[in-house]
């Protein structure tokens, strides 16, 4: 096995526990509509996908054409704003990882990009040397399209099997089989791991203090 050069992670679900601002912000939201807030399982089962498919997903389908959705993008868009930098919250070893992790690093999320780097900001993680920050909506294509992963990838000036994605994810997992790198599932994301890993993650891990020692194994 080739050893690993890059990283490339996951956002919402991997690095950052954001559901807690994205729970608050869609209930708020459907309230506001004059509609029953969703239990936070939910909801927490749809975040990873992009905000079109939590909207088809999440809100009632009668009267749901193109123009509906756009202006419900929008509106959520604006409720969602209000919340996000309410709450977000690293998860246990990732701080300690990206600071004595000696290779690159790079985020590539299904989230819009203007929300990534307000909330690396507040956790004092912008400093870090990402060698690139990619959204849903920074190339035509998200995860798991192979697009993004590749994009990271030129960036770092790695191949796919000097590569390693981590998340939380299918989109994550697929990405990762699609370009032919390695992925590994967290066990305290969004998604089952148990499920990530019959998807064909490689590995699996339960906090990100055993991230490096994994690497470490790869020869």
């Amino acid at each position: 096995m080739s050893k690993v050069q890059l990283v490339i992670f996951d956002f919402d679900g991997t690095l950052v526990d954001t559901a807690p601002d994205l729970i608050r912000a869609t209930n708020f939201y459907l309230e506001a509509q004059g509609l029953d807030p969703l239990p936070e399982a939910r909801i927490r089962a749809e975040i990873g996908m992009g905000l079109r498919k939590l909207i088809n997903d999440l809100m009632p389908q009668e009267g749901m054409d193109d123009e509906r959705r756009r202006q419900i993008e929008g509106e959520f868009l604006a409720t969602y704003d209000r919340e996000y930098l309410h709450s977000p919250t690293l998860f246990d070893g990732a701080r300690e990882f990206l600071t004595e992790w000696e290779g690159q690093i790079a985020i590539v999320s299904n989230k819009r990009i203007r929300y990534i780097p307000p909330i690396l900001e507040k956790l004092d993680l912008q400093r870090l040397p990402w060698t690139s920050i990619i959204g849903g909506d920074t190339y035509p294509n998200m995860k798991p399209h192979p697009e993004p992963f590749l994009a990271a990838m030129a960036a770092a000036g790695v191949t796919p099997e000097e590569t390693l994605v981590v998340g939380d994810g299918t989109p994550d997992i697929l990405g990762a089989l699609a370009v032919g790198s390695r992925s590994v599932a967290v066990d305290f994301g969004y998604q089952s791991p148990d499920f990530l890993m019959s998807l064909g993650a490689w590995k699996r891990i339960e906090t990100f203090h055993d991230l490096l020692p994994l690497i470490r194994t790869i020869t």
